[in-house]
């Protein structure tokens, strides 16, 4: 009885802090923002003693960049850290991610998850999204809910000459040389409030002395009302950061795997089999599920994609599926005679791949494209090669 009423009123927060609005005396939201002020207060004291050097921060012997935000969820970070560690191999680097491994099993210390060629830990053990990252086979990635501990371990085992921290800002005991600060572009800053009344962890002014550069994910293509958008969206937040340099990302949709179910897999394309082409969805009649920090924005790429969304099934962030999950979602399929099912890969890694399933199965990655590329890997090369 009390798991399912904490339930109905973690559900109730989760959508207040997502709307806008005036609270009413006594109120719920009220009560929110009453707790919001204490929030910030004791978000701004840890900082000023950061500040003051009473609280300390540790170096560790290479380059140090941090992805993050100063809004709770949504913003893109995992896909940024994927992109700049690919960039930076490029580069001719030897990166590695290391991630706080929300919900992982791994307990206290560091471990790594993958050394670029060989996946140590499960899902299950190293938590969603690194075990997503290592999966992908191209860069190290560690976990530990202290970087300092994470990153002394990289650099003894892995050799790294540059630290990704995905999900890093607010963690000041690690000193990093460059802060990246991203911002969601259609609502960068929410409905303006602190934790847990809104989805702001600190405030701009809070954050503004420590960042480097901004980047807006989920920018739209260039065009002329877009310009005029952005002046609505954007140029408040930019005036809180003046003289930071700015840069614009779109995440583009891909089709990270296809399973096809036996009766289909002969009717397929040729082509698309090949190529993992998005077309596979055009036309399509599909189950959506995902457990994602922005389920709306997944949804709205899938149906950009062609496909008649029938039902989308949302769960929480970092949500953990069990068989009973997975029965309901296979009902579902069949009751609505839905002829695929979608799901986003950060899901598709916590499933077991054992299970047979009686329509295909879309699974779809996150690409990260700067309007600016070239600009973004000078701006990169700068600050790592003064």
């Amino acid at each position: 009885m009390f798991k399912l009423l904490f339930e109905n009123l973690e559900k109730q927060i989760t959508r207040i802090s997502a709307m806008d609005y005036e609270p009413d005396f006594f109120s719920l939201e009220w009560l929110l923002v009453l707790i919001s002020w204490v929030y910030k207060a004791g978000a701004g004291l840890r900082l000023q003693m950061y500040q003051a050097g009473l609280f300390k921060s540790r170096r560790l012997p290479c380059f140090v960049i941090s992805i993050g935000n100063i809004m709770a969820g949504g913003a893109g970070k995992t896909p940024m850290a994927i992109y700049i560690a690919q960039l930076l191999k490029k580069m001719g680097k030897n990166p590695v991610v290391i991630s706080r491994g929300y919900k992982g099993t791994f307990g206290t210390g560091a471990k790594i998850v993958g050394d670029g060629r060989t996946v140590f830990l499960s899902a299950d053990t190293a938590g969603d999204e690194p075990y997503m990252m290592a999966k992908r086979k191209i860069f190290p990635v560690v976990v530990g809910k202290d970087r300092y501990t994470a990153g002394t371990l990289a650099i003894k085992e892995l050799n790294p000459d540059v630290i990704i921290l995905d999900d890093g800002f607010q963690h000041l005991k690690l000193k990093r040389d460059i802060n990246i600060l991203l911002f969601d572009h259609d609502r960068p800053l929410g409905n303006k409030k602190i934790l847990p009344a809104g989805r702001l962890r600190e405030t701009p002014t809070m954050s503004k002395s420590s960042v480097h550069t901004i980047i807006f994910t989920r920018s739209p293509e260039k065009t002329e009302a877009d310009r005029k958008m952005d002046n609505t969206q954007t140029l408040e937040l930019l005036e809180q950061y003046p003289d930071i340099p700015c840069f614009k990302s779109l995440h583009t949709p891909s089709l990270f795997k296809l399973i096809l179910s036996s009766k289909k897999s002969s009717e397929l394309p040729k082509k698309v089999r090949d190529l993992k082409s998005l077309d596979i969805l055009k036309g399509r009649n599909a189950i959506l599920f995902s457990g994602i920090a922005n389920n709306r924005a997944f949804a709205a790429d899938v149906r950009k994609l062609g496909c008649n969304i029938v039902d989308h099934l949302e769960f929480k962030d970092h949500f953990i599926y069990k068989s009973s999950d997975i029965q309901m979602i296979k009902k579902k399929t069949s009751s609505l005679k839905a002829d695929m099912i979608v799901t986003t890969e950060k899901d598709w890694v916590k499933i077991g791949h054992d299970i047979e399933w009686n329509v295909d199965i879309a699974v779809i990655g996150i690409n990260i494209n700067f309007q600016n590329p070239t600009q973004f890997e000078s701006f990169l090369k700068s600050q790592i090669n003064p």
